[in-house]
Formats: C-alpha cells, structure tokens, sequence
C-alpha cells in the first residue's frame, strides 16, 4: 500500500514538473495566453502547449509566428510535418501555418505554391477560407510592385503574377468573400496605373456578379470615370464619351446624394460641351473639304443637340457665314448622303 501511493505521488510530481516545464518554456507573451471562452464570455487563460504532442507542437510554431520569431516558427513546422506525416488530423493546419510562416518571411512566391497545393488538396475543407486570404495578401503584395525571386536575389516585377492570382480567386471561388475583394483590387490596379479600358470592365463585373456588395456605388463611378478617362480627345471615336454619359446617367439616377457629392452633374455637362466639340470638328473637316452641306448637317446637329455650348455658339457662326442660319429649324435637319458617304 504505501509503495503503490508513493507511487501515485510520483507519478503526480512528473506531471506538475512537466506543467511547470511546459509553462517555463511556453514562448507565448502574456497576451497569447488568453483565448475567448463563449460560455462565459470572457477570455480566460489558456492552457500552455504540451511539447512532444501533435497540438502542443502546432501551437509552439504559430505562437513563435505570433511572436514574430520567424526562423524558430518555420523549424517548428518542418519538425512537425517529419514527426506527424501527412496523416495526422491536424496535417492541414500545419501545411497553413508553413505558407503564413512563408508569407511572414516575405518568401511569397513559394507560400503561394504552397497555398495552391493546399486549396487544390483540401478543397471545400474549412481553412480554405483562410487560404484564399492569404493568396489575396500574396496578390497585394505582387501588384505594390515588389519583385519575384530568382536564387534567392529579387530581379523579376511580380504585377502580372498578382493578376493572376486575383483571377484564380474570382474564378474558382465565385461564391467566396475573397472574390469580390479580388475584381475590385484588379479593378483598382487598372484605374490607378491608367489602363482604363480594363478598369471599366473590372468594375462593371462587380454589380453584375455581386449586386449586393457594398462596393457596387462606388465601382459604378468607377466605371463612369474610367470610360470618360478612355476618350481620347476630339480627333478619336466619342464611343467612350457615349458610354461615359450613359454610366454617370445611371450612377446619378440610383445614388442622387453621392452623384452631387462627386459633382456627377458638372461632368455630364463637360461630357456634353466635348460631344459638342467633337460634332462641331466633323463638320470643320466637311467644310474644310468643300462638303459644304455635310458640314452645314453637322453644324446644325451641334446645334440642335448641345445648343448651350460654346461649340454651338462656333456652329451657329459658321452657319450664318455660310448663308445656311436663316432657314435653321432644330430638330428638322436630315443626313446629307452622297457628301456625308465621301
């Protein structure tokens, strides 16, 4: 009797010691040692990471990554994924932490292979979420304009792999928060680096695929600026003004208060003085040409379409010096053929 309860004390003496080794070496910060307990609705001390078990383990390799220890955190999770394989329950949490370990050591374009393997093997599983987040960081990252590495030295610009990435994301996760996230970012990407054609038709993406986002407002202004950012000037196509005037139209229409804070109004006005301006120059060219009533056609729908805008005051001139302003009546000009055809 007295050697089995010696016994027991010992065995209740190499717990404690182990409990009171574990918290010696416990690496976490105050902080760490709390986790949210629901019942109670406080955070409550957590309990500290056993060493030489599947969990005790996976918790000392995230608690270094919290700490900001990177190397120890990588090492931690290698020494996990040799020690447990790839059957252990907890194998894809580890596979995570080594691309968030990755990602933290600014080794993105490796994480983001390993992030890749990772959703295409644990598809629909509940950390792909978190998955995509970090490969939508990655994207982040790639478009500032930070380079690729190539052994070890940073030498290739990695803008096109972040578009890449994002189109992964919007395309095989259509149904994902990331999603959305990703078509306004490459929407943004667009707008700020001038590429306005691609700009408008990222954002004309996001109404139509997610109607109710909180972004819709602001990707249709977008849209409207960036098409009326595609015109060229009076020489080129006005199919970007056209467009333009009919996005800002809608835009207006359905968000009154935001359209007058971005002074959606003073721009349709100068998207109208610019269709005038670009109407009013076809008929200078016919005129210059000697189309005298294809240019006379033209002066009159400057007229008759913008009639407040100084390229109508100019149309009006011509006109009257043409002989052709007496019998104007707006709205009742036809289309020359043989001239306006050559």
């Amino acid at each position: 009797m007295v050697e089995a309860k010696i016994g027991k004390i010992g065995c209740v003496v190499c717990v404690l010691v182990a409990t009171l080794a574990a918290q010696a070496e416990d690496p976490r910060p105050r902080a760490q040692q709390l986790e949210y307990d629901p019942s109670s609705a406080q955070f409550v001390d957590s309990p500290p990471p056993i060493p030489g078990t599947p969990l005790g383990d996976l918790r000392i390799g995230r608690q270094y990554l919290g700490q900001g220890d990177y190397g120890k955190a990588k090492r931690q999770v290698k020494q996990w994924l040799k020690d447990y394989g790839p059957d252990d329950p907890l194998t894809a949490e580890a596979y995570l932490l080594r691309a968030e370990v990755g990602v933290a050591r600014r080794d993105y374009y490796k994480a983001y292979e390993q992030l890749k393997e990772f959703v295409a093997e644990f598809a629909g599983g509940a950390l792909v979420s978190r998955a995509l987040e970090l490969e939508f960081t990655i994207a982040e990252v790639f478009l500032s304009g930070t380079k690729r590495k190539i052994l070890g030295m940073r030498l290739l610009k990695a803008q096109d792999k972040g578009i890449e990435i994002l189109d992964e994301i919007s395309s095989q996760y259509p149904e994902s928060r990331m999603a959305e996230l990703a078509i306004k970012t490459k929407a943004d990407y667009y707008f700020d680096h001038g590429e306005y054609g691609l700009a408008e038709l990222e954002y004309s993406r996001l109404p139509q695929e997610f109607p109710r986002s909180r972004y819709v407002p602001l990707a249709m202004l977008r849209s409207a600026q960036a098409a009326l950012a595609s015109f060229a000037g009076i020489e080129f196509d006005d199919a970007p003004l056209i467009e333009a005037q009919e996005r800002f139209r809608i835009f207006s229409a359905q968000y009154p208060v935001q359209a007058e804070q971005e002074g959606v109004g003073q721009i349709l006005r100068q998207i109208d003085a610019q269709r005038a301006a670009k109407e009013f120059s076809v008929g200078q060219y016919y005129e210059r040409t000697k189309h005298a009533s294809a240019a006379t056609f033209y002066y009159r729908t400057t007229c008759d379409n913008w009639p407040d805008t100084v390229a109508a005051s100019q149309a009006r001139e011509r006109l009257a010096d043409m002989g052709e302003l007496t019998d104007f009546v707006p709205g009742e000009q036809e289309a020359p053929k043989a001239e306006a055809a050559s």
